[in-house]
């Protein structure tokens, strides 16, 4: 056991530095917030920060209409005129995505956001983000509405569920991880990165070193 335990502490300083020199594989990734239902709702726009307004036809007293907030995905506040954003929704595709039966599409400085169904290339029915580097699926369902900013933050309506959704741009996750799921929507990458496989491993090493520890205490 002594062997053992001194081995494990010569090797420490070994996986500390590959952990460091290791490549971070830092990608961005997306928050997808659930804006609430579109029932006598609709989104109205999305500004160039990833705030998106949404309109109803309650909630402001005499207003007609009322105009609801949200920055990234949490209310700020309510108005009966729409907020003065400078607002950065996109505009139709020209062309669809190769690969995908494209319902609906909207285009936004390199950014594609889209709704597709019966994919021939065998894709699920839903909500897609690219940017020309790869397609991310955003969540399933049908795409009613799409509001894409140049940012790469997609709003839209799901015409399945009746629910609106916002995904927000999350720069610098690491180890790949594609999404960072905000209340009820996307799963996480399931393939992990070499570093996280390591880290995992060492992690494993510490805790088989304790039991054997405790069991031969």
């Amino acid at each position: 056991m002594k062997v053992f335990a001194s081995w494990f502490r010569s090797w420490i300083p070994v996986f500390a530095v590959v952990l460091l020199c290791a490549p971070a594989a830092f990608a961005d990734g997306y928050t997808v917030y659930d804006l609430g239902s579109d029932n006598s709702h609709g989104i109205y726009g999305i500004d160039s920060a990833g705030d998106v307004v949404i309109w109803s036809t309650s909630g402001c007293g005499s207003s007609a209409y009322c105009y609801t907030t949200y920055d990234n995905g949490v209310w700020t506040n309510d108005g009966g005129t729409p907020p003065a954003f400078v607002y950065d929704d996109g505009a139709a595709c020209g062309s669809g995505v190769a690969g995908f039966n494209v319902s609906k599409s909207v285009c936004n400085d390199g950014w594609v956001g889209f709704g597709s169904l019966y994919n021939p290339n065998g894709d699920p029915n839903g909500i897609y983000l690219t940017s020309g580097s790869g397609v991310d699926f955003l969540g399933s369902g049908a795409a009613a509405q799409l509001f894409l900013n140049s940012s790469g933050d997609l709003a839209w309506t799901d015409g399945m569920s009746d629910e609106m959704y916002v995904a927000i741009q999350n720069q610098g996750l690491s180890y790949g991880t594609d999404f960072l799921v905000k209340k009820n929507v996307v799963a996480a990458d399931p393939v992990p990165e070499p570093a996280a496989l390591l880290l995992l491993a060492t992690g494993l090493m510490g805790l088989t070193f304790a039991v054997r520890v405790k069991g031969h205490s």
